[in-house]
């Protein structure tokens, strides 16, 4: 009997053992372990100014979400123990070279979602107060340009005193130069690009930057065509999450840009969504076959989570998408919302071959494919698919989850097995219509949805 399971389930942590009110804002003492931590929340108050009647001594102060229009000089001084200020969904415009003074032990500074200009904004002296900062966010303050060809200097006489920077989110414009000061960064691990208006993304963009980075995302640059160049990516040799989502650049531009990892580890490659109608062309077909050219770089990485996601794939050759040296390494892969016929007879030897060396291989979403026509050359005939004894997939055994839901494939019948020894407890098929048939030899589903299913 197939169990459906819904859960719901509502987190309730008490870790305060003294709450008091400083007129706008909460005040509270929180534990961790033996430390102790006092925050000031004073989220969402309407304010205009820094208050000042709170507590001299807190760690923690959010004010977030209210009407500031800039940090006015010393404004924070009274407040010398500060180590994580939140000042994001603001209305910040203006910060004065003296607007952290005092603030020696903060680590984490949050300025994202105001408007505060690249341009003017940062000045040469405003960081020298906070050097042991080790977290920027200023992502989600820069408007939309109206030249996408003009080059764009990053103000790296500000940014070059946080050498214990590990992360650093900020804007991307369309050709950024993001100049020397950046260099002085050896600690950063983790860099993160929002708002994006990228056109061009050279062998020259990142030359700057530290090779300590390990972990860049560039998502959503999709105002414009990304012109890519092949190395890119050069100057992040030790890179092991990877991820571009929603950046139109096209899946082979992407695939070509992972040459300098090539038979390394990586954790994340997410080149979910980098192909679009929109820049759909004889040289960018949105409809893709993929080919053994296509994934030379992609098949030697040890990737462990691999996204393929909306790229318009229809189709791929022998010894192409599923061909990885490592095989062992992937567990989590997502090839939703492309128009993939996954497995049919003619390339069931292949399909079992790879989801037999798939041996941790624990999420698949094959979610969102729709296929409703013949693949040339496959048998035709139900009486051939009946004789053939090898016209089945067997999943892997150390599969745990799979997905897919909303889709449509009206080709020839398949038979996935699901062996004896198995770890599937999580199957959606949802709103599907498909010829494909599952067998389970041993059932051992705790979340089975079925909704909209015939």
């Amino acid at each position: 009997m197939v169990r459906i399971l819904i859960y719901s389930v509502i987190y309730i942590v008490i870790q305060c053992d003294e709450i008091s009110r400083s007129l706008d804002c909460d005040i509270k003492y929180v534990f961790n372990g033996k430390l102790g931590v006092k925050i000031a929340d004073c989220k969402n108050r309407g304010l205009q100014f820094i208050p000042e009647d709170l507590p001299r001594d807190i760690n923690v102060l959010d004010i977030s979400s209210n009407r500031l229009k800039s940090i006015e000089n010393s404004s924070l001084i009274i407040y010398p123990h500060l180590q994580e200020l939140y000042l994001r969904t603001n209305q910040l415009k203006y910060l004065s070279d003296k607007s952290f003074q005092g603030l020696y032990n903060l680590a984490v500074l949050d300025m994202s979602h105001n408007l505060l200009d690249l341009s003017y904004a940062y000045l040469a002296e405003l960081f020298f107060p906070i050097q042991n900062l080790t977290k920027l966010d200023i992502r989600s303050n820069m408007p939309q340009p109206e030249n996408y060809d003009k080059e764009f200097n990053y103000p790296d006489h500000a940014f070059g005193v946080l050498r214990e920077l590990t992360f650093l989110g900020i804007d991307m414009m369309p050709v950024p130069n993001f100049g020397s000061g950046f260099s002085e960064m050896k600690k950063l691990r983790k860099l993160y690009f929002k708002s994006c208006y990228l056109v061009r993304l050279s062998n020259e963009t990142f030359q700057t930057f530290s090779s300590s980075v390990e972990e860049l995302y560039l998502r959503n640059c999709r105002l414009k065509f990304v012109k890519t160049e092949d190395d890119a990516l050069s100057p992040f040799p030790h890179l092991r999450v990877l991820d571009f989502f929603g950046t139109f650049m096209h899946l082979t531009r992407a695939l070509l840009l992972l040459h300098p990892y090539r038979y390394r580890n990586m954790t994340t490659i997410n080149f979910g969504h980098v192909s679009d109608l929109t820049i759909d062309s004889d040289d960018f077909p949105y409809a893709l076959t993929i080919t053994s050219d296509i994934m030379t770089n992609l098949k030697s990485i040890c990737i462990e989570n691999l996204d393929l996601s909306q790229n318009g794939i229809v189709d791929y050759k022998h010894g192409s998408l599923l061909s990885f040296d490592q095989p062992e390494c992937l567990q989590h892969l997502s090839l939703k919302g492309n128009r993939l016929l996954l497995a049919y007879i003619k390339n069931h030897e292949e399909i079992n071959s790879f989801f037999r060396k798939a041996l941790r291989l624990q999420t698949l979403d094959y979610s969102y494919n729709v296929v409703n026509f013949f693949i040339e050359n496959s048998l035709t005939s139900d009486s051939d698919f009946k004789s053939s004894g090898d016209s089945h997939v067997i999943l892997p055994a150390s599969l745990e989850q799979l997905d897919i839901s909303f889709t449509i494939v009206n080709t020839l019948p398949l038979l996935f097995i699901v062996p004896k020894i198995n770890n599937l407890t999580y199957l959606d098929i949802s709103y599907t219509n498909t010829t494909v048939t599952m067998l389970f030899i041993e059932l051992r589903l705790e979340t089975f949805i079925s909704a909209g299913t015939r």
